[in-house]
């Protein structure tokens, strides 16, 4: 969302970041992003299947696992590249 602070810092500062946008590229992996700036409500019903009722929020969905791996609020490149390493 655009008022949120900490999606801002995790969008600009991890997910745009040289390390994890390459690690993205040499695994191949699609990313997927909601903008909850208008409160969709399908987002707000996304968010409430994994019990959380704000953003940011962000998850792992690795192959072959039912569920995926939820990140903490606060990022950084290391932790999310770390996560992808023990998906």
């Amino acid at each position: 969302a655009r008022w949120c602070a900490t999606c801002q810092a995790n969008k600009k500062l991890v997910f745009h970041s040289d390390d994890v946008l390459k690690e993205f590229a040499a695994k191949n992996i699609a990313t997927l992003r909601a903008d909850w700036t208008n409160q969709d409500p399908l987002i707000t019903a996304e968010l409430a299947r994994y019990h959380r009722s704000a953003v940011p929020f962000n998850l792992i969905w690795f192959p072959g696992k039912d569920e995926p791996t939820l990140l903490p609020e606060l990022l950084t490149p290391g932790i999310v590249l770390d996560a992808l390493k023990r998906g």
